[in-house]
């Protein structure tokens, strides 16, 4: 009878630590985190999304991105209002305006919900940013490959999403600064081009830079709709050899410039990797838990992390997240 005792004493011990291990599991997952990027539809979102579909797979958690037809920053206004009345755990966004967005994101936290942002280095009311790379280092970096390729001299324009998105600026001031420090043969002919992440913009655009500007020799852009509109100029005008498209893209997007010549270099992130990493870490803070200088986030390029507060107080984390693609290696990827 005694023994008959024990063991049901034991059984129970069992059960009601697996309860309570059950429980506390569940509570891990019981969150809905919710990614909103500057505009649906593109090929970088679209990637961006696979990232936060893998992320749900592997932990359990509701976690899913949406985003407007349009990169207006009212409309992504619109969508964070909608989350905070929803009443979800954490907002998750790629901003189009990061200073619209200040408003808003203090009614989400004082509503108890946690914000974050990718590509917003500068932003108030968040919990934490996060960033692939340092953002003036890679314009640097930009700015190099595309100075070896024009052999140190000419004419070059510089072109932005929105004038007022962080990311983007922080590129372009980077490249501008290492072309005065480093390449005085070098000439920016025009201000920063504000594109709105339209295609249509970049061609019309480049084409008026080649009509003005008969000795421009390279485009630099930062929204991924710049390489393909600027290649598409060059290639209209015939002037692939003699002028190219360079910046931030995709290899998928990228590929058919390459391959003509009418594009020589791109840059990108993994979005995807960025979209995990980002939800990776408000569901770290959901649970309690702390994001410390070199964690491993999990992904490529953000496995020694460095952390630094903006302006405002905000921590920033920093990947080591880039990649250089060009004519030699663009047939190894396949995103």
């Amino acid at each position: 009878m005694k023994k008959i005792t024990l063991w049901l004493l034991i059984l129970t011990v069992i059960l009601s630590t697996f309860s309570v291990f059950m429980v506390a599991q569940a509570a891990d997952n019981d969150y809905e985190i919710v990614m909103v990027v500057k505009l649906e539809g593109v090929a970088w979102f679209d990637n961006m999304r696979l990232g936060i579909e893998q992320f749900a797979k592997d932990t359990g958690v509701n976690a899913y991105q949406i985003g407007a037809d349009t990169a207006d920053p009212a409309a992504q206004v619109a969508l964070i209002e909608d989350l905070i009345a929803k009443g979800v755990d954490a907002i998750l966004v790629v901003p189009n305006d990061p200073v619209a967005l200040e408003p808003v994101f203090k009614k989400a936290n004082d509503a108890g919900i946690l914000t974050f942002t990718h590509e917003a280095s500068n932003q108030k009311q968040v919990s934490f940013d996060i960033e692939a790379f340092d953002n003036v280092a890679y314009g640097r970096h930009m700015m190099d490959v595309m100075a070896k390729d024009m052999n140190y001299e000419g004419e070059y324009a510089c072109f932005v999403g929105h004038l007022t998105s962080t990311t983007h600026n922080e590129w372009v001031d980077g490249e501008i600064a290492q072309q005065k420090e480093k390449y005085p043969k070098m000439k920016l002919v025009c201000d920063r081009i504000e594109d709105h992440e339209n295609q249509q913009i970049d061609y019309e655009k480049a084409l008026e830079l080649l009509k003005t500007y008969p000795n421009i020799k390279g485009m630099m852009g930062s929204a991924m709709c710049g390489v393909p509109g600027f290649a598409l100029a060059i290639e209209e005008k015939g002037l692939i050899g003699k002028v190219a498209a360079y910046g931030t893209c995709l290899p998928s997007v990228a590929y058919d410039y390459l391959k003509s010549g009418s594009a020589k270099s791109i840059h990108f992130w993994v979005p995807a990797d960025a979209g995990y990493v980002t939800a990776k870490v408000a569901w770290e803070l959901l649970k309690g838990n702390k994001i410390t200088e070199g964690m491993n986030l999990g992904r490529p390029g953000y496995e020694n992390i460095t952390i630094k507060e903006n302006k405002f107080g905000v921590p920033v984390i920093y990947g080591q997240a880039w990649k250089d693609v060009t004519l030699e290696n663009i047939d190894e990827y396949d995103l």
